[in-house]
């Protein structure tokens, strides 16, 4: 649309505060409780042998022993997070502790026989993979048959710029093969694993939690100051810390966007 003078400085004022309004009204967008609704629908039975990929650590693997009774084997490539979900786990109750272990282990190289597991549970993992397809086959051959899994993954939509993707994905350490739904689509496709169901939501966890605590206007206002004032931040914190943050803040920002997307895989084998 082409810009029009009258619509801009006489009719658009006549609307400008109930739009904001409208504005103000949520949508109701979904959090990341809705990947503990979506195990729940599988139903699976208390004492069900799960694997939380990337448990970092431990808040999920804990979660989901607590809400459905499972067990659970958490894995991590990186070893504070072991050694954090590890002493976490001694303040836990007996019963819920007995429930959760954790061993080094990624998404390509799980430590678990073939064909044990019942649902492998996968958030915020598949984005840093080198290589979608692998993580896939190994996840079949952990699965038992009619098993599942559960992924929550970021992906890049076709708003984010080839320029911010350069800028983000390094310092986040994201693939960007694997960031591109598309590859991970055809890893899907290939591992034989039925697709159950696919979750696009978009920009909803960005808009939750700035409905709940606000936090991309704070990472935005981050954002500026860092990128105002880089000398300030580097010499007190250095270039790498500066980097991260910096990263950080715009990976919240671009969720909300839209140029980033969440989408929730549940995929049966």
């Amino acid at each position: 649309m082409a810009w029009d003078r009258d619509f801009f400085y006489d009719r658009y004022p006549r609307i400008e505060e109930a739009f904001g309004e409208r504005l103000d009204e949520s949508l109701s967008p979904r959090g990341p409780s809705v990947l503990l609704q979506v195990v729940r629908e599988l139903d699976l039975p208390p004492d069900s042998r799960v694997v939380d990929v990337g448990c970092g650590e431990g808040a999920h693997a804990f979660r989901l022993a607590t809400h459905f009774g499972f067990r659970v084997l958490g894995i991590d490539p990186v070893q504070r997070h072991l050694d954090l979900a590890r002493e976490s786990r001694r303040s836990e109750a007996p019963d819920i502790a007995s429930r959760v272990s954790f061993e080094r282990g990624t998404a390509t190289r799980i430590p678990a026989p073939d064909s044990s597991i019942d649902l492998v549970w996968c958030r915020d993992v598949m984005e840093h993979v080198e290589d979608p397809a692998e993580a896939m086959l190994e996840y079949a051959r952990v699965l038992r048959p009619g098993a599942y899994v559960v992924g929550y993954t970021t992906v890049a939509t076709d708003l984010l710029a080839p320029e911010e993707a350069d800028q983000l994905f390094d310092v986040m350490g994201v693939v960007p093969t694997s960031a591109d739904p598309r590859v991970l689509d055809d890893a899907i496709a290939g591992s034989g694993l039925e697709v159950v169901e696919t979750i696009d939501l978009s920009s909803e966890w960005g808009e939750w939690s700035q409905e709940q605590d606000g936090q991309a206007a704070r990472s935005l206002l981050h954002l500026a100051r860092l990128l105002r004032d880089p000398e300030r931040y580097r010499g007190e914190f250095g270039d790498a810390a500066y980097d991260v943050m910096v990263g950080d803040c715009r990976w919240h920002v671009f969720r909300m966007l839209g140029k980033l997307a969440g989408r929730i895989d549940v995929l049966r084998r």
